[in-house]
């Protein structure tokens, strides 16, 4: 059975307002410089925005028909607009028309895409094709896809070599060969279900789909199989009319007719806040810093929001939460039996405060199984194997219980007594209730202690197993776990002296660096607190130091243009908390 999911933070109030088109707004697109968007509407017009200062740079006019598509490459020097006449219009960055109206389909225009190098555009169209454009000739490229419906979405891969098409089902086209090596029918989620939007993870790995009112879920699509990922992103009431990915691919927005935008957790499939507009909504994307989000819709305006952090997300939800009680549980499930003042000492690093509790617990009453489990937790952290092997098999001689069985497994791993290990965790399973999350923070445990067994490739591959065989596992924590691992390693070769393996430390917080997306790790610390009390795991300052001993790493192994280059990625990614810090480190006023 499916674990409830927690309520999303409710957004009424958008940052800011573009007023300047006189009815809906079908489309956006974000320039990236950072400060200009473009928006096509109903009204037969584009407006080119200054987003800092709110105004419309130019109105362009050309189009005689409704402007429903509007597209701007990559790299910000062209802007391709569609309208419901079949007819296209290319202009330059500052908004000046570079074409006449071209007439390219005999419907109307629903898509656009530029290829990942600009040389190509794919337009999609209710004339059921799809058609490839030469952008510096505006010349049709090889014959019509034609694709059997109405198409409503067209997406190139990140790599240009497949071309997703959304129409009643989902077509992927080699662009090379114009071959279709997949498609995938969604009557068997409903008859008249049609797929509207799509996106690729900016790895390529997977394709997102969401559709009409008859299907608006969205739903994941493996890339390698083309066989749905996990379970679907369900929520949405009506018609979900464009998504968008962040650039890092961790979160996911959804416009929809019932007139909200959705933010998702892609991982955990779970929406994380509701932007509530007034109106139906037909577009929406994320800014290129991908701190903000802009919609569009039916009340004639784009608006902007801010996204919200992690930190704001989890305490959001805690606060609905009751958490008065003196053993409460911060953790995303209780799998841990400690009272709040005793966990604090945890983790703060406190430990003989901790051994103090957990003992005044045992010379209180000497069956109290779970002080002997956490009592031995404290000594394995302080790498007394014997003692804390000992509190363990006392807590199961007491009462076999999860928090016995992981006690005594993090106990035998250092003692290198693995064989024995892995039964003591495999037999905490017969615990967890079917609890998805315990098993998969079991699984991640038995890993760490693996790796702090000095099994380091054992532990690292039992994660990534986990994260991709796993269906319903915790993909934000498999990341969270991995990084480390790897920031570890990375710092164990760069305390040595042997300077050719500098490269090799590189790597390691280059894998680091690539799990997590996100600077502030405030929420993820308290989120996966189970590690700080275990381990004594500091998951605060683990995007920074991953970031900061990658640009040291890079410079002792001679790369300064890619040390400068890891150094200014993580100055722009960096929060300004985090900012601050990363700026102390670079000018030596902190190590």
């Amino acid at each position: 059975m499916a674990e409830e999911e927690q309520s999303p933070m409710r957004i009424t109030t958008a940052t800011r307002i573009f007023e300047g088109h006189e009815a809906s707004v079908l489309s956006v697109a974000v320039f990236p410089d950072r400060r200009r968007m473009v928006t096509a509407s109903c009204d037969m017009t584009l407006c080119l925005w200054d987003m800092e200062d709110g105004v419309v740079l130019k109105k362009m006019v050309g189009h005689r028909k409704q402007v429903g598509k509007v597209a701007v490459s990559r790299n910000g020097q062209l802007i391709v607009s569609g309208d419901w006449r079949g007819e296209l219009i290319a202009w330059n960055r500052d908004g000046e028309s570079l074409t006449q109206p071209i007439k390219v389909h005999s419907g109307m225009i629903h898509s656009l895409d530029f290829s990942p190098d600009g040389t190509f555009l794919a337009s999609g169209s209710s004339d059921a094709t799809t058609k490839l454009w030469n952008t510096k000739t505006w010349q049709m490229q090889g014959n019509p896809i034609n694709c059997g419906n109405a198409v409503y979405c067209v997406r190139y891969s990140p790599s240009g070599e497949h071309l997703a098409i959304a129409t009643k089902d989902i077509q992927i086209w080699n662009t090379c060969t114009r071959e279709c090596v997949a498609n995938f029918n969604f009557q068997r989620h409903s008859a008249f279900a049609w797929n509207f939007t799509l996106l690729w993870t900016p790895d390529g790995k997977q394709l997102v789909s969401a559709g009409n009112k008859h299907d608006p879920a969205i739903r994941v699509w493996d890339s390698s199989t083309w066989k749905q990922v996990g379970e679907p992103c369900k929520g949405h009431t009506e018609a979900v009319w464009m998504i968008a990915l962040n650039s890092t691919g961790t979160l996911l927005a959804s416009a929809s007719d019932d007139h909200r935008v959705r933010i998702w957790q892609l991982s955990g499939r779970r929406t994380i806040a509701v932007l509530k507009h007034t109106n139906q909504l037909y577009c929406v994307t994320f800014s290129t810093d991908g701190k903000h989000i802009l919609s569009g819709g039916a009340d004639k305006v784009i608006s902007k929001w801010a996204v919200p952090s992690l930190e704001a997300i989890f305490k959001g939800q805690a606060s609905d939460e009751d958490t008065s009680a003196d053993n409460a549980q911060q953790s995303d499930c209780e799998i841990l039996a400690i009272n709040r003042t005793a966990r604090k000492a945890c983790i703060t690093g406190d430990l003989s405060t901790a051994d103090r509790l957990f003992t005044e617990g045992i010379n209180t009453d000497s069956n109290d199984y779970n002080s002997y489990a956490n009592r031995s937790f404290v000594l394995a952290r302080e790498a007394d194997w014997d003692h804390a092997l000992d509190d363990a098999l006392k807590s199961m001689s007491i009462q076999p219980s999860l928090m016995g069985c992981i006690s005594k497994g993090i106990a035998l791993c250092g003692k290198r007594e693995f064989q024995n290990a892995m039964k003591a965790f495999d037999l905490g399973f017969m615990f967890v209730d079917a609890n998805i999350k315990k098993t998969n923070l079991l699984l991640l445990i038995k890993a760490i202690a693996l790796f702090n067994a000095n099994e380091h490739d054992e532990a690292i591959v039992r994660v990534q197993d986990l994260a991709t065989t796993c269906p319903n596992a915790d993909a934000l924590a498999c990341q969270i776990v991995e990084a480390y691992f790897h920031v570890q390693l990375g710092l164990h070769i760069l305390d040595g002296v042997d300077r050719l393996r500098h490269s090799e430390a590189a790597d390691h917080f280059t894998s680091a660096v690539d799990a997590i997306h996100f600077s502030s790790m405030l929420a993820i610390h308290s989120k996966y607190d189970v590690f700080v009390v275990l381990f004594g795991w500091d998951l605060k300052s683990l995007w920074r130091t991953a970031h900061m001993n990658l640009c040291h790493a890079l410079l002792r192994s001679g790369g300064l243009p890619e040390a400068v280059k890891a150094y200014r990625y993580m100055m722009d990614a960096a929060d300004e908390a985090t900012k601050a810090g990363c700026l102390d480190w670079s000018t030596g006023k902190s190590s």
